[in-house]
């Protein structure tokens, strides 16, 4: 019995230093970077866009702003596939080798590189179609971030609608209701904390990520511009901006001020990291309060 309880005790206190040394080595390492951050960090560093700040670098308010548009629109674009391919898997294919076959490809999709689908991007998107999306812009990089969240996205909603009581939806078929009726009447209200905790970790994972946007979206100083423009360059003879414009993104704009280190002093590439840290904390704090609200309820 004495041996039985010392062996808990150890495993315990292994278990405390292990979660201890991860809290401590994420605690010094966002230390570390607002330490470093510090020189340029300020309220006008945000809320400027670099093209209004003398010099090279110095402000990233176009950056902040390029990072929520395109995550926006990618999140937008990845959301009605993610939604409609777990509501036909869990709800109207049968379980066959089939339905195997389209989640294992899922899988696939999600453990692929990013870089890998980057370059599958710029190939694609920036390249070969490049006469209707401009090239190096905020569709490109949102279609390509589209395709990388969307089994993040696919499986919250899946697990959420494979959650929702039985019970529930036989009380619906039993009143009369189809089943298209029941999924939408009972079923994705019934999951909607879920499926909005799937969403919004998506929106975070586009928001990080760099190889991506650093090969479709390219980079502007500028502030994104909303018009219509004519274009001879383009299929449709006028450029929608900023749809088809490149787009300023916090991962490049760490990139970049690592790149030009020299004509841009190194903390603005840590500031905008710790800002870009700060953004997808947030995010990822608002899904787990939604996912701690979503299993409260079931």
């Amino acid at each position: 019995m004495n041996f039985r309880m010392a062996e808990e005790k150890f495993f315990l206190v292994v278990s405390c230093l292990a979660t201890a040394f991860a809290i401590g080595t994420l605690v010094y390492i966002i230390g570390t970077i607002f330490m470093e951050a510090l020189p340029s960090l300020s309220l006008e560093f945000i809320t400027t866009a670099e093209s209004d700040f003398p010099g090279v670098g110095g402000a990233i308010a176009n950056a902040i702003v390029g990072t929520i548009l395109i995550s926006f629109f990618a999140t937008l674009l990845a959301t009605p596939l993610a939604i409609g391919t777990a509501i036909y898997l869990q709800k109207y294919a049968k379980e066959s080798l089939f339905t195997k076959t389209v989640r294992f490809l899922i899988e696939v999709l999600s453990g692929t590189p990013s870089i890998v689908i980057g370059i599958f991007g710029m190939l694609v998107l920036v390249y070969y179609m490049k006469n209707i999306t401009g090239g190096f812009s905020l569709i490109s990089g949102s279609i390509a971030l589209a395709i990388l969240i969307m089994p993040v996205i696919e499986r919250a909603v899946e697990d959420a609608i494979f959650a929702v009581p039985k019970s529930i939806e036989s009380g619906s078929y039993a009143l009369g209701a189809n089943k298209w009726e029941t999924i939408r009447n009972i079923t994705l209200p019934t999951a909607i904390s879920g499926i909005m905790t799937g969403i919004i970790l998506g929106f975070g994972r586009a928001a990080e990520e760099s190889a991506v946007v650093i090969l479709t979206a390219g980079y502007s100083q500028f502030m994104p511009e909303f018009a219509i423009k004519s274009s001879d360059k383009l299929a449709a003879g006028f450029k929608i901006y900023p749809i088809q414009d490149l787009v300023g993104t916090l991962p490049y704009s760490v990139y970049h001020g690592y790149e030009n280190s020299n004509v841009i002093p190194i903390s603005d590439a840590f500031a905008a990291a710790f800002v870009l840290i700060v953004i997808v904390l947030s995010i990822n704090v608002v899904a787990k309060i939604l996912l701690w609200r979503y299993k409260i309820e079931l």
